[in-house]
């Protein structure tokens, strides 16, 4: 791809123009996302992505439920994060009030999970970054192909502070909500 010339500059979009053109229908039969202002086609999944995706959304229900909480587990919600990001995590944990009609919103967030098996590096550079830069507090990003879960937490200055990587198996600690762990064994 050729890059613009310095006379032409992208004009990065708001979630505002982006609702503007999924109510207009542009975007049907398509899956995308707004990322930094920019209309981002979303990649087919593969057998193992929606494995993951889903097992992790299962687990992450009945660990919540087993604790009696009152946050829950979403496959694939859309995240309104002001002014130009529109992400479909693959899984978030968030407290939603049951009443309303609009996006999931920042407020509501506890942990993010991104599945990377062909999005990996996207997931773990410009995903991870957006969600830092918003202060989402704690970010997953599961490295299929890997079979690990990198962990981020602790949000400020358009990054997490912290990190680790622990193996796809066994226990699985949220690092804010440390009652909530789930196990890893057999996700794939």
């Amino acid at each position: 791809m050729t890059p613009l010339p310095d006379s032409l500059q992208p004009f990065p979009l708001r979630i505002e123009d982006y609702e503007l053109l999924d109510r207009a229908g542009v975007f049907e039969g398509r899956r995308v996302e707004l990322i930094e202002g920019v209309i981002v086609a979303v990649n087919a999944e593969h057998r193992p992505h929606t494995r993951v995706k889903n097992e992790l959304m299962f687990r992450f229900r009945l660990a919540l439920e087993a604790l009696g909480s009152n946050l829950e587990a979403f496959v694939e919600p859309t995240l309104a994060l002001p002014p130009r990001n529109m992400p479909e995590p693959d899984v978030v944990v968030a407290s939603v009030p049951t009443n309303g009609n609009d996006y999931f919103r920042l407020q509501h967030m506890v942990l993010v999970v991104e599945v990377g098996a062909s999005t990996l590096r996207s997931d773990l550079g410009t995903k991870r970054r957006m969600y830092a830069t918003q202060g989402v507090p704690e970010c997953w990003v599961v490295d299929v192909h890997g079979r690990e879960v990198h962990q981020f937490w602790t949000p400020r200055d358009g990054a997490f502070q912290n990190e680790r990587v622990v193996p796809l198996a066994g226990e699985l600690r949220s690092l804010t909500v440390p009652e909530l762990a789930i196990d890893g064994t057999g996700i794939l």
